[in-house]
C-alpha cells in the first residue's frame, strides 16, 4: 500500500468514528444502587447496563463513591472489573442486559474504608452516590442512604469540686463538663447526690437542667452548703446524667461521675484551695431511681442545707 493510500484509509477510519461517536465508545447506560446501605462492611450489590461499541476487545468498568451522580471530584474508588466485548475484527459490543457487581469488605481500597468509617461515625445516615464509569467516559450514578441513626450518649469528661475538705455547715463548689456527640432530642437533668465513701446514696441534693442538642454542656462553679449537723467523715458527691431517664442512649451505663468530699470536725482546719477532680464512668447506683424525685432545695435531713 502506498503512503497516500495508507493516509486515505486512516482518514476514512477516523471519519467513520467521528460520524458515529455512539457506536465507537462503550459507556454506562444506567446504574442502580441499593436504596439503603446500613453497613457498607457487609457485601452489597449494584446493577448496571452498558451501551455503545468499541474497536477494543475489552473495557474496564470503574466504581466510585461520590457526592453527586456525575462528579469527577470528591469521590473515592470502590473497585473495578473488566468487561470482554468479543473477539475478531471490527466493532465489539458489551454484554446486553443487566450486569451486577458485588462489593466485598476485604476488597475495598484504603481510601474507601476511610470514607465509609467517617460516614458510619455520623449521627445520621448520609446520602451518597455510587458511580459506574467505563474507562474515560462520563460516569453515571445512583443515590443510596448509608449508615444508621445514632443515639446520644452522655458522659462526663471533666469537673472539679473545690474545696474538697470542709467542716460541717461548710460550703463547696462543683463544676462539670457533660458531653454527647450525637444530639439529644429533649432536655434532661443531671442529678446531684450525696453518697458515702462506697458510693451508696444518702441524699438527693438537686438537679441541673441540660438542654437538647449535642456537644459539651459546662456547668460553672455552683455552690452547695451542707448541714451543720452532718457527721464528719469521707463522702462522695455523685452526678448522674439523664437522671429522669427521658433520653434513650446508646450506652446507659456510663452516666455517672463522682467527687471525693471529706467532712472534718470543727477542731480541724479545712483547706480552702483543696480540690477534688471528677472521677468519670462511676456506676450508677440502683437507688437513684427512687430518690430522684425527692425535693432537693433547703433540705433539713442532716446532710444538705442549700443547693
Amino acid at each position: 500500500m502506498t503512503q497516500s493510500r495508507f493516509l486515505a484509509a486512516v482518514i476514512l477510519a477516523v471519519s467513520l468514528v467521528v460520524a458515529s461517536p455512539a457506536s465507537a465508545q462503550v459507556s454506562v447506560f444506567d446504574i442502580t444502587a441499593p436504596a439503603t446501605i446500613t453497613d457498607p462492611y457487609q457485601p452489597f450489590t449494584v446493577t448496571y447496563r452498558l451501551g455503545g461499541s468499541s474497536y477494543m476487545a475489552s473495557a474496564n468498568v470503574y466504581f466510585y463513591l461520590a457526592t453527586t451522580s456525575t462528579t469527577l471530584t470528591q469521590r473515592v474508588q470502590l473497585g473495578w472489573t473488566q468487561i470482554y466485548l468479543g473477539s475478531g475484527t471490527g466493532l465489539h459490543y458489551p454484554p446486553s442486559g443487566t450486569l451486577t457487581y458485588q462489593f466485598y469488605p476485604g476488597n475495598l481500597p484504603e481510601a474507601a474504608r476511610a470514607q465509609f468509617n467517617a460516614i458510619m461515625a455520623a449521627c445520621q445516615p448520609q446520602t451518597w452516590y455510587i458511580q459506574a464509569e467505563v474507562d474515560y467516559t462520563l460516569p453515571k450514578g445512583d443515590d443510596t442512604l448509608i449508615g444508621t441513626p445514632k443515639q446520644p450518649d452522655f458522659y462526663f469528661t471533666a469537673g472539679t469540686l473545690s474545696p474538697s475538705t470542709i467542716q460541717p455547715g461548710g460550703t463547696t463548689s462543683f463544676s462539670f463538663d457533660l458531653f454527647t456527640r450525637c444530639p439529644a432530642a429533649y432536655p434532661s437533668t443531671v442529678g446531684v447526690f450525696l453518697a458515702d465513701a462506697n458510693h451508696q446514696l444518702l441524699s438527693y441534693i438537686g438537679g441541673v437542667s441540660i438542654g437538647a442538642g449535642a456537644g459539651t454542656f459546662s456547668l460553672p462553679p455552683t455552690s452547695i452548703t451542707f448541714s451543720p449537723y452532718i457527721a464528719p467523715g469521707p463522702y462522695n458527691l455523685v452526678l448522674i446524667a439523664d437522671v429522669n431517664e427521658v433520653i434513650a442512649e446508646s450506652n446507659e451505663d456510663n452516666n455517672g461521675g463522682a467527687f471525693a468530699l471529706n467532712i472534718v470536725p470543727y477542731a480541724l482546719t479545712a483547706f480552702e484551695r483543696d480540690e477534688s477532680p471528677l472521677t468519670p464512668d462511676v456506676p450508677v447506683p440502683a437507688e437513684a431511681a427512687s430518690m430522684r424525685n425527692t425535693p432537693g432545695f433547703d433540705r433539713a435531713d442532716g446532710y444538705v442545707q442549700k443547693f
